[in-house]
């Protein structure tokens, strides 16, 4: 289970309040555990060089980046392979970056789940959390929601965090098909060329 959102939206809270609320035992990897596994890193630098690091060739961004995203869906992909159930929570920009996770994923029963919150909220958490840039709900606040439709949304804003886990659980029973990232494979077939013109 993908939840897929703007920073500040309640994802990791609602992450733990699954595992709380769903019947089966499930994980929760986030994105944040990926990037810690990185020396020195701190937050938010995912693929960032610290200044202990060093000199290698994922020191390019770029390769960093494809990496990481590897690493993250890889890791995810692995765990569900062994008959866990997992929930990552994320805010992916970028449709290749979805396209990505959709081929990681294929063969697995996977949904995303629209984690929805009005910026005004997003933005006032962010400055009581404290540990992300002014701005960076902001910032990627439309991105995260032009993949949409997902299999489930929720609005964390006129929701409890105890109601959105409830509506996700009793959701589950009654997905249509296709579900996200089968219509995202269908729609970006292998060796088609996704441009920068559908990030």
């Amino acid at each position: 289970m993908l939840l897929q959102g703007p920073s500040s939206a309640g994802k990791s809270t609602l992450a733990s309040a699954l595992q709380r609320t769903l019947d089966d035992y499930w994980l929760q990897l986030g994105a944040d555990d990926i990037s810690a596994m990185q020396p020195g890193c701190q937050p938010p630098g995912w693929w960032d060089p610290s200044p202990e690091e060093r000199p290698h060739a994922s020191w390019d961004k770029d390769v960093r980046l494809t990496r990481w995203l590897a690493r993250y869906w890889g890791c995810l992909a692995t765990i569900a392979r062994t008959g866990d159930n997992v929930i990552a929570a994320g805010g992916w920009l970028k449709t290749e970056w979805m396209v990505q996770a959709a081929y990681a994923f294929d063969g697995i029963d996977a949904i995303c789940v629209g984690v929805y919150c009005s910026l005004e909220e997003c933005e006032r958490r962010e400055l009581v959390r404290g540990d992300r840039g002014v701005g960076y709900a902001k910032s990627m606040y439309d991105a995260v929601f032009e993949h949409a439709p997902f299999d489930i949304d929720v609005d964390t804003f006129s929701m409890s965090i105890a109601e959105a886990a409830a509506y996700i659980k009793a959701s589950l029973s009654n997905l249509e098909s296709p579900l996200f990232f089968e219509r995202v494979r269908r729609a970006h077939k292998p060796g088609n060329c996704v441009s920068e013109e559908n990030t």
